[in-house]
């Protein structure tokens, strides 16, 4: 076979897993907030589905966020999804 294949990544809100492309590429910005970045972007990042449910589950979590390699509080998280909501009502 010939071409590359499009990575699995596994969602941190969910736990399931999809292609890359389909999911929300995630990273701590310098001022220890959540941002969605692009795939250019290096340092340790994790992924969400792209749906409110994930956002939801990844929100009530607390604790460790082993991808992006940080402690996050459930206020940075709760803060992160109301941005990624009112993104997807502005598009």
């Amino acid at each position: 076979m010939t071409g590359t294949a499009d990575p699995l990544r596994m969602c941190v809100g969910c736990g399931g897993r999809a292609r890359q492309a389909e999911l929300l590429r995630v990273a701590v910005a310098e001022d220890n907030t959540l941002t969605v970045v692009t795939r250019r972007h290096g340092g340790r990042t994790g992924y969400l589905h792209r749906q409110q449910e994930c956002w939801e589950r990844f929100a009530a979590r607390k604790g460790m966020v082993r991808s992006l390699g940080r402690n996050l509080g459930t206020t940075a998280r709760a803060l992160f999804v109301q941005q990624l909501k009112r993104l997807e009502q502005s598009a």
